[in-house]
């Protein structure tokens, strides 16, 4: 998978998951402003962590080919 079709991948997931967050949360909290400030926090910290993942899961199946 070339890293352009892994970050889109990781986009895409990210906005359903975003959405499921934000429902969650504001059942939860009932408040607009803080559902939205957490979600915006956690998603930056999960889409970085997520493109890490498929990088090095990646690099592991090329090294396992060879």
């Amino acid at each position: 998978m070339k890293v352009g079709d892994t970050l889109k991948k990781v986009i895409a997931w990210r906005c359903v998951s975003i959405l499921v967050t934000m429902l969650v949360l504001f059942i939860a909290t009932g408040d607009v402003e803080s559902t939205t400030n957490i979600t915006i926090f956690l998603h930056a910290v999960l889409i970085s962590c997520h493109y890490g993942f498929e990088k090095m899961w990646s690099m592991r199946m090329e090294d396992e080919s060879r």
